[in-house]
């Protein structure tokens, strides 16, 4: 196994679980439950990865999903929308920032 995995083998397949079981509690939950979820994966794997990152993509994780978006039964759609679209712009301007492109994201 190599040195250079940032997931361990048993938090990978938890991680893979969670996701398969996610997809298929989909067929009978609320369609608006399915962004929760997705946040939800996100989170455990940025749990999983927070101390094994370099200093900057710790700095990034630290602050990102933090605090997570409210539900959508809690926010209303236009603001969990509002929500999941600034996460976007944010993991955009972090790939951006290192990828050395330096482009901009609106």
């Amino acid at each position: 196994m190599s040195s250079n995995m940032v997931l361990t083998e048993s938090e990978a397949i938890e991680l893979l679980a969670f996701l398969i079981t996610a997809a298929r509690t989909q067929i009978d939950e609320p369609p608006d439950y399915a962004p929760m979820r997705m946040l939800t994966a996100a989170g455990r794997l940025r749990e999983f990865i927070l101390d094994r990152v370099s200093p900057e993509g710790h700095q990034f994780l630290k602050e990102f999903l933090n605090p997570a978006p409210k539900s959508f039964r809690q926010a209303g759609l236009e603001q969990y929308s509002a929500s999941l679209d600034e996460l976007c712009r944010k993991i955009a301007r972090h790939l951006i920032g290192r990828s050395g492109f330096g482009g901009k994201v609106v």
